[in-house]
């Protein structure tokens, strides 16, 4: 016997008509209990901020504390003490919320933008535009669909997409500002002007410390790349073969593990 279902065409949460994407149905409602939430629970996992999870973010919003990522910094922990979070006062664990979200408030541009939520342009994706040279803010928000869409690995789509959405988030990313974030200021260290890119895996750590001395990571080999690290130097691959014939230092990940040390 085939089983047929009907597709939802309201949101549950807010009762907006859902609006298919692909494979999924999404809505769009801009005052949507569960597209609150889910904004910033989202901003609050990918900058890295520990200790709420959805459930507190669900009782201060539920509570009026806060109604985008942006009011998290405003928050003070003797008026948010008293929220209810499983049957519990937030008590002095509001202290340790408050804490965390103020040391985790200065991060890199990409992670700014790319916490935000536009739709297709995930962090690794506003690397790569910052990478291209739209490195200010005021660089991506002058930037056009054509400019974008130029760089290598993106597209019009995404271009639609990155444009677009960072226009909407104006004023999400300016409260967000105005309210305590800020963006890293490029390191200056002894690999400042350097940059390298990795082929066959990937060393977060190695990565954080490149950057740390001043050096950028990048996604791609392309002209200007200083150094592409293998897992295996004498291997046969696109990035290698490329790398190659740009005259890009190919090393080993103990040989850039020398460098970053030196």
């Amino acid at each position: 016997m085939t089983a047929y279902f009907t597709l939802p065409t309201l949101c549950p949460a807010c009762a907006s008509t859902l609006v298919r994407e692909g494979e999924y149905l999404v809505c769009r409602g801009e005052d949507c209990p569960a597209q609150v939430v889910g904004g910033i629970s989202r901003w609050v996992k990918k900058t890295g901020v520990l200790g709420i999870g959805d459930a507190v973010i669900e009782a201060l919003v539920d509570a009026g504390k806060v109604t985008d990522a942006a009011d998290l910094y405003t928050m003070d922990p003797n008026d948010i003490a008293s929220v209810i979070v499983g049957g519990s006062r937030l008590g002095s664990s509001a202290h340790s919320i408050v804490a965390e979200l103020r040391a985790k408030a200065e991060m890199p541009l990409h992670v700014l933008v790319g916490s935000t939520g536009i739709p297709m342009c995930s962090r690794s994706v506003c690397k790569t535009i910052v990478e291209a040279g739209f490195d200010t803010l005021d660089r991506m928000r002058c930037a056009t669909k054509a400019d974008i869409e130029r760089i290598p690995g993106l597209g019009p789509t995404k271009a639609d997409a990155f444009v677009d959405g960072l226009r909407a988030r104006a004023g999400l990313i300016d409260r967000l500002l105005a309210n305590g974030v800020r963006v890293k200021g490029k390191v200056v260290g002894w690999l400042t002007g350097k940059s390298v890119c990795m082929t066959g895996f990937r060393d977060a750590a190695m990565e954080q410390a490149f950057e740390a001395a001043g050096g950028t990571v990048k996604s791609s080999v392309g002209r200007g790349l200083t150094y592409l690290v293998a897992k295996d130097p004498n291997g046969a691959s696109g990035k290698l073969d490329k790398a190659r014939g740009l005259g890009v230092i190919v090393l080993s990940q103990r040989e850039m593990w020398d460098i970053i040390n030196a």
